[in-house]
């Protein structure tokens, strides 16, 4: 029996791969949810709102061909003719022409949708929620994993596909991990930790309609960057980015406040007639950020090498997006880190069976 630690992107690939290879497998999960940093909300109006990861380009060939190979399709970034650059006390402040870029691109449905078809692949027997590991013991040729419901499961093999920092800090393993690994680890940056994620929804795409600028750049004011949240179908309607991740520290009604009134100085009053408003403070999540207090530079020892080795006599595997050689912490480094986690697990799969 092979452990997944983590129901995530690369958690899932992982799965999705031994299932269709009849490996055994399960996934211990400790949210209630799939997707880890995938957190797609839906409003009342059923509009998919993105409080996480969001858009991918034509360079993240891993992500698209496992999008290609699920049949799930995706649509441009819309990015308009503008940008506003919304700093007050700046010479540059105001209105400019966006220059030639790459179009980003986005998943029909919202993310959730991979991780949906995903989860359709394997069976309700295969995961287990709310079922956060505390302690991996080595006896003899097993793993033993325990969680903090003292639950106790026996594994050939472990996948960790959690981040790094989370790991290395909330689960004990006996005996010990080298101490270079833990370091690094400990002080590998989760991405978007310290990401605030917001969003407003509206019933009609009113800065479109007035040649108005849908991407908002800052580095004063709540929204640093903002985007045109529509959808694939263009029925559904919202403005969605990343707020200060300082704003935290304030109550949520101001700090909605604060976005509305930004949006208001751009866009005109209309902003201020949304139909919902949504954010989520990563920060606040403790399979995201933890410690609280930590601070790392964004991508610090993302895509580390020692990430790529096997440890506890080649049984323990390490598979998040921040282990991926390429595009480490982003969607498309977790589809890579799932499939070179399944790799390994499949050669000695492979092996044993010669035997």
């Amino acid at each position: 029996m092979i452990i997944i630690i983590g129901a995530g992107l690369s958690g899932l690939v992982t799965a999705y791969r031994l299932k269709q290879a009849k490996i055994p497998f399960l996934i211990l999960e400790a949210k209630d949810r799939t997707g880890g940093r995938i957190f797609t909300k839906t409003t009342d109006n059923q509009t998919p709102i993105e409080m996480g990861a969001t858009w991918f380009g034509k360079q993240h060939q891993n992500l698209i061909g496992l999008l290609n190979e699920l049949k799930v399709t995706a649509f441009p970034q819309y990015q308009g003719d503008y940008y506003y650059y919304d700093d007050p006390d700046s010479p540059h402040h105001g209105k400019y022409k966006l220059p030639p870029q790459e179009v980003n691109y986005r998943i029909e449905g919202g993310s959730k949708n991979l991780i949906n078809k995903l989860f359709e692949k394997l069976e309700k027997d295969d995961i287990r929620f709310s079922s956060r590991v505390e302690e991996i013991r080595k006896e003899k040729k097993e793993l033993i994993i325990k969680t903090e419901n003292n639950n106790e499961f026996v594994s050939e093999q472990i996948i960790l596909a959690v981040p790094p920092k989370i790991w290395a800090h909330q689960i004990t393993f006996i005996p010990s991990l080298p101490q270079d690994l833990l370091q690094i680890a400990k002080n590998t940056q989760t991405w978007m930790e310290d990401s605030i994620k917001a969003a407003v929804e509206f019933e009609k795409p009113f800065w479109r309609e007035n040649s108005q600028p849908a991407t908002i750049m800052s580095n004063s004011e709540p929204f640093t960057e903002c985007y045109d949240h529509t959808n694939q179908k263009e029925d559904k309607f919202a403005l969605c980015g990343f707020l200060n991740p300082g704003l935290k520290n304030i109550e949520a009604p101001k700090r909605k406040d604060l976005v509305l009134k930004q949006l208001a100085n751009i866009l005109g009053e209309q902003a201020l007639h949304g139909t919902s408003y949504h954010e989520y403070i990563w920060s606040e999540d403790d399979y995201v950020k933890w410690p609280k207090d930590s601070f790392m530079h964004p991508h610090q020892n993302n895509g580390h090498p020692i990430f790529r080795q096997c440890f506890l006599n080649n049984q323990l595997i390490i598979a998040s997006s921040e282990s991926a050689a390429t595009f480490p912490g982003y969607m498309d480094g977790a589809v890579e880190a799932g499939e070179r986690a399944f790799d390994v697990v499949n050669q000695n799969f492979e092996r044993l069976k010669g035997h």
